[in-house]
């Protein structure tokens, strides 16, 4: 029999580290595997925004620090939805950081080294081990291409988008666990960080640029990364007219707008793929939790990952110690996991999933005209604005404003009322497994009929 521990987390990123951290603050025996050198964790491409509120909530749970020094590059304020309008009419608060991925992610593995967590790099991890219908441990092949055995309590997938053991689980192994991945359910992305001659006037931003040609979601983002420095890039979904189209050119096309060829110089280019989707409803089975990209923990609007990673490894990490502790192993005895994710953000992500789909079915022209006259206010795009009530004076006044484009205001509506639901059905999210069936069904019909 391989080695054996408390908890196995597969995956070094902002997820596995968070839980890893979690569980040996708890006095847990833990092991993190990853594929990469020690070096190489944390060099990931994203748009390396994080928010701050997040980031102090991580770090006073875990009893570490917030990111510091040269870890942040500079600091963000707003989040902007741009058209082709002179006018942005669409800022929204979103007070965080742009940091440097990889030095954080180094900080951040050694803070989990010095709380005894063990380390085991460069070990490329092929599936779960199951006996008994539980998850036990993880089969690995290490650079020496021997394969080894290791044995957990639990184990934690933290692997990101691929998700190794939960899409390598078999079919009949948890029926209320998602083990597919879908094309529709992420977008291959390309990310370049640039740096010009000349000032920008993005600090303190992160833009999202709606552009005609771009499919979903429908931009090309401009995050503020120092005076001169932008991260900047695209991505879509690969399916239907779009399957074919190179994430690459489509960057370029929409680049030479605003920052032709030649006019700066790139530090850093690199393609990978985002969550796109609404959060696994249940990341649970029996032995096992799952996290971050694996668990597509990921905001659909603004591919924001970094942060929800690390509050769903905080969960994750509880959750695993208290089963541990009361020797627990069941689907119900994890279940609190999902109600966990779901109230710090995954309810917030959900309805972000919606405001996507609308503003794809809108396409930045009617979006703009919606904006010029008035019918689409900066408020209707908050949590607050998207539930509050509105009365019929309101919706006649916008009628009157969408004049003669009025199957527009019928399409908002029509969102505004699939949000509603959908934060109605989060805020009732089945107690236990029981009933969670029907709920996956009710949630769902909302997404496919605001798709159709």
């Amino acid at each position: 029999m391989g080695q054996s521990y408390d908890v196995i987390v597969v995956g070094a990123g902002p997820a596995g580290i968070s839980v890893s951290i979690a569980c040996a603050n708890n006095g847990l025996k833990v092991l993190v595997i990853d594929k990469k050198t020690e070096e190489k964790i944390g060099d990931k491409v994203c748009g390396e925004a994080i928010s701050k509120e997040t980031t102090e909530i991580v770090a006073k749970e875990l009893n570490i620090d917030t990111p510091k020094d040269n870890e942040i590059n500079t600091q963000i304020e707003n989040l902007v939805l741009r058209t082709s309008l002179p006018i942005d009419h669409i800022i929204l608060p979103a007070i965080g950081y742009m940091i440097n991925r990889h030095r954080y992610g180094q900080r951040l593995l050694k803070d989990a080294k010095r709380k005894g967590v063990n380390l085991l790099p460069e070990t490329k991890v092929i599936k779960p081990i199951i006996e008994e219908k539980k998850v036990v441990g993880v089969l690995v092949k290490a650079e020496s291409s021997k394969i080894e055995e290791y044995f957990a309590s639990y184990v934690i997938d933290c692997s990101g988008l691929m998700a190794i053991i939960r899409t390598n689980l078999p079919d009949d192994f948890e029926p209320l666990l998602n083990n597919q991945l879908n094309k529709t359910d992420y977008a291959p992305c390309y990310r370049e960080i640039i740096e010009l001659e000349e000032k920008h006037d993005f600090n303190g931003k992160i833009v999202l640029q709606y552009e005609e040609d771009i499919p979903e979601p429908g931009y090309i983002w401009f995050f503020g990364d120092g005076e001169k420095k932008i991260n900047c890039g695209t991505g879509f979904i690969k399916e239907g007219k779009n399957k074919d189209k190179s994430v690459k050119s489509v960057y370029f096309k929409a680049m030479e707008k605003y920052f032709p060829k030649g006019s700066y110089k790139v530090i850093d280019g690199r393609g990978d793929s985002v969550p796109i989707r609404p959060p696994l409803w249940n990341a649970v089975a029996p032995g096992l939790i799952v996290v971050g990209d694996a668990a597509f923990h990921a905001d659909p609007l603004t591919a924001e990952g970094h942060g929800p990673a690390m509050l769903a490894g905080l969960h994750a990490g509880e959750t695993a110690t208290y089963a541990i502790r009361n020797n627990k192993h069941t689907l119900k005895d994890l279940w609190i996991y999902n109600k966990k994710v779901l109230k710090s953000f995954g309810a917030e992500h959900a309805r972000s999933r919606i405001l996507t789909l609308t503003l794809q079915k809108f396409g930045p022209k009617k979006l703009e005209f919606l904006l010029k006259r008035g019918v689409i206010k900066q408020a209707d795009l908050t949590s607050a604005g998207i539930l509050k009530k509105h009365s019929v004076f309101s919706y006649l006044e916008r009628a009157l404003r969408c004049f003669p484009r009025y199957y527009l205001l019928i399409l908002m509506k029509k969102a505004i009322d699939a949000s509603k639901n959908v934060a109605r059905l989060c805020a009732v999210f089945p107690e236990t497994p029981d009933n969670y069936i029907e709920w996956k069904i009710e949630v769902e019909k909302i997404y496919k009929k605001l798709s159709s």
